[in-house]
């Protein structure tokens, strides 16, 4: 049997746009961004080894592959949605609401998956997010202000004491990156961590994924010393393609954001994402929505 577990978010977000005909009808109904549509279907393409998607001045046309595989979701889940029809029962009837608290990059990039499914199985409870700096979301978590957090792990921040349970989700690669014009005069002069400090940086402020990448360089004596610091990964991709700086990204935001990774001599730092929330969590909703991204991490 085909295994699921992984890929079950790419093919929601697959059928969100293939039954739309479009990533902004999808992204707007469904209140999903649309990079993280394209990068759901192509990390599907990659992972079926088959290409699905089309882009035309018409919006989205499905290749044979997408169609004989949109026929086939549109089956499932439409049997699915029947079956929550006839058969109500505490899941399906949950109604009530859950607050999310993450960083601004992990909403961008990760969180839709976990939302689009748990939209689609408990449509009735009502969703919060919250992005805030890691200390803020820290506490919030520990005064019960959300009922969830989802963040860079390990988390320094929590101990023992604290009673909170800590689980790995995920991880996100790194790289330095640049706009396609500034790699073409100078990207093959920056293969080291001591190239990257003869040209001006741009690198986030104060956050975890800052934090381990300082650990690094600390534990190789550089210092990179970025002229600016941004809190938007976003903010900071527009800023380097209309100037001549480096950005550090996470690696699946760099073809988002038509930026050119930089090729360096050494391994850069894997980011670890965790779901992090209280080891006496009694209410029904967070409890689901708990075990639904530990299922579809």
């Amino acid at each position: 049997m085909y295994d699921l577990r992984n890929n079950l978010p790419f093919l929601y977000d697959f059928y969100l746009v293939a039954k739309s005909k479009s990533y902004t009808k999808a992204a707007g109904i469904n209140n999903v961004s649309q990079p993280s549509l394209s990068r759901s279907i192509k990390l599907l393409e990659e992972n079926l080894k088959m290409k699905l998607v089309n882009r035309n001045n018409k919006g989205v046309e499905l290749t044979n592959d997408g169609e004989e595989l949109f026929k086939h979701l549109d089956t499932m889940f439409n049997t699915f949605n029947d079956y929550n029809k006839n058969n109500l029962n505490d899941s399906t009837d949950l109604i009530g609401k859950i607050t999310i608290g993450t960083t601004r990059n992990i909403a961008d990039n990760r969180l839709s998956h976990y939302l689009s499914i748990f939209n689609s199985l408990y449509p009735n409870v009502k969703i919060k997010i919250i992005t805030d700096s890691a200390s803020n979301l820290n506490n919030y978590l520990l005064n019960h202000k959300i009922d969830v957090l989802i963040d860079y792990v390990p988390n320094l921040n929590f101990t023992e004491k604290d009673n909170m349970e800590i689980k790995q989700i995920g991880n996100f690669d790194t790289c330095f990156a640049c706009s396609k014009g500034f790699y073409s005069k100078y990207g093959d002069k920056i293969k080291t961590f001591n190239d990257l400090t003869k040209y001006k940086l741009v690198i986030s402020g104060a956050s975890r994924r800052r934090q381990m990448l300082d650990e690094v360089l600390t534990s190789i004596n550089i210092n990179l010393d970025p002229k600016i610091e941004m809190p938007d990964s976003k903010l900071m991709a527009d800023f380097v393609k209309e100037n001549e700086y480096i950005g550090y990204f996470v690696k699946e935001e760099v073809e988002t954001f038509d930026l050119v990774a930089l090729k360096l001599d050494f391994e850069m730092p894997k980011n670890y994402i965790g779901i992090i929330y209280s080891k006496n969590t009694t209410n029904l909703i967070t409890k689901k929505f708990i075990e639904l991204v530990l299922e579809n991490k």
